[in-house]
């Protein structure tokens, strides 16, 4: 397990965008069932979005996690398709995290050759 001060900024960035979506759906959720209590269509339309909202969040917490893994461009891209197909915001940290990966690779291979 990374500890915080091993953190980049890209995975920072990634976190704080984390919590905001998911304060965010569960206040959407929560006003959704308070405020519509008895329209079953609008329910089972949240807890449609809600379960893949909530599939979107597990599959960012592994990514944040390994987003500098290897500095390979698997972990990043997964951040960004998950901005274009969910929340746009992970695009950040995936781009970013992308710009640093690439650095650490040509690093390594200027030091190979």
């Amino acid at each position: 397990m990374q500890n915080k001060k091993h953190l980049t900024g890209p995975q920072i960035v990634g976190w704080i965008i984390w919590w905001f979506v998911t304060i965010l759906i569960l206040l959407v959720l929560v006003a959704i069932m308070v405020f519509n209590p008895h329209s079953w269509v609008t329910n089972t339309v949240a807890v449609i979005f809600g379960t893949l909202y909530v599939i979107q969040q597990i599959i960012m917490i592994f990514c944040l996690k390994r987003l500098h893994r290897n500095d390979n461009y698997a972990w990043p891209i997964v951040a960004i398709v998950v901005g274009v197909l969910g929340s746009i915001l992970y695009i950040i940290p995936g781009i970013w995290a992308l710009m640093i990966n690439n650095s650490a690779q040509n690093r390594h291979r200027n030091t190979i050759n």
